[in-house]
């Protein structure tokens, strides 16, 4: 794709379309268990990144100190995750997840998982499944593109 093709607005709202709708589709394979996205979301980088401080979790999902405390308790009054006191700071707990906090990402994922290889094999043929594997890394890279500072704008390059 040429910068120029790159930069199309129409195209680049087609993608990001085409994205989200890929996103809310497997967004709606879950198992049944009753958890918002944003409670998946939470217990699945408590699961990723191991026990971690609340404030450190509101980090990582870039929400308010006091929006993943309401999260976190939802997910405690679940038994999903468990919290004890940080050693290092009396005043602050350490979050980790449970057994059956695990087990229950574990079911979620292989549901997801299930449904992404029957969709693959049935609508892809072998070259556009591993091109889609190699969009997937490619859209990691993207995501992981640093937000502009202040008053700097993104630029395109070539």
């Amino acid at each position: 794709m040429s910068p120029a093709a790159a930069a199309d607005p129409d195209r680049i709202d087609q993608f990001r379309e085409d994205v989200f709708a890929f996103y809310r589709s497997l967004r709606r394979r879950r198992a049944s268990y009753q958890l918002t996205a944003t409670q998946w979301q939470a217990l699945a980088q408590l699961d990723r990144g191991g026990p971690m401080t609340a404030r450190t979790l509101a980090a990582l999902e870039q929400v308010a100190p006091q929006s993943i405390a309401r999260t976190l308790a939802s997910l405690e009054s679940e038994g999903l995750i468990s919290r004890t006191v940080d050693p290092d700071d009396a005043r602050a707990n350490i979050v980790v997840v449970t057994a059956v906090g695990h087990q229950t990402l574990v079911d979620n994922r292989a549901i997801r998982n299930e449904w992404l290889e029957t969709a693959l094999v049935q609508r892809c043929s072998a070259e556009e499944r591993e091109l889609l594997l190699i969009a997937g890394r490619l859209l990691r890279r993207l995501a992981e593109t640093p937000e502009p500072a202040d008053g700097e704008a993104l630029s395109m390059r070539s």
